[in-house]
């Protein structure tokens, strides 16, 4: 692992961006290595990047090799994700996608969990590409600028806290989701109620 991830830092070292955009591309079906810390050292890096051009171009990589992980699981099927993840992740996997859909991806893309495990998945039990683009795009590219612009103000020092904020994040979206469904039922609820009350015509 330390070897993988002093390859992925040469690469973005001598190739910068471009090098970024492979091990994003390639991190989303089968390496081990998560990019963030790589953007974090481009973004702190005299002279470099702006901080939404790193996450744009982590982002775009990331959700390309999401479909490269799409079509390795359409193609090698259920013997390959359990050869390369474990029985018993898989099976965690799919009840998440038969449970959540689609906000299992956002949540796999956002979150540390391991995101190629769910880009594979996505291939194996033909979940609609597209939906899982989408969820992608919103999902890498939430956690690739807030990455991007948190190392911007706070160096390295985020480093130790990322994790943490990522999914402090995650729980004040779905508090907000779970608080406007919420309110959405109450008022449809009564717009229901009012409109049995009101007088039938003769």
């Amino acid at each position: 692992m330390h070897s993988l991830f002093q390859w992925a830092m040469q690469m973005v070292e001598a190739y910068g961006l471009t090098g970024l955009f492979v091990v994003a591309f390639i991190e989303s079906s089968f390496f081990p290595v998560p990019p963030d810390v790589l953007m974090i050292g481009l973004v702190l890096t005299p002279n470099a990047p702006s901080a939404s051009l790193v996450a744009t171009v982590c982002t775009v990589g990331s959700v390309l090799g999401a479909v490269l992980g799409w079509v390795i699981g359409a193609y090698g099927g259920y013997p390959l994700v359990h050869r390369m993840f474990g029985e018993e992740k898989v099976q965690r996997v799919e009840q998440l996608y038969n449970r959540y859909g689609v906000y299992a991806v956002f949540i796999a893309a956002f979150t540390p969990i391991p995101y190629k495990v769910f880009t594979i998945a996505s291939g194996v039990f033909r979940f609609n590409i597209v939906a899982m683009m989408l969820a992608s795009v919103v999902g890498r590219g939430m956690r690739f600028f807030l990455v991007a612009y948190l190392s911007q103000w706070f160096g390295r020092e985020i480093l130790k806290r990322l994790d943490v904020a990522m999914v402090v994040l995650l729980l004040a979206m779905a508090a907000a989701g779970f608080g406007y469904a919420y309110w959405r039922n109450r008022k449809q609820a009564a717009r229901h109620a009012n409109s049995q009350d009101l007088p039938s015509s003769p």
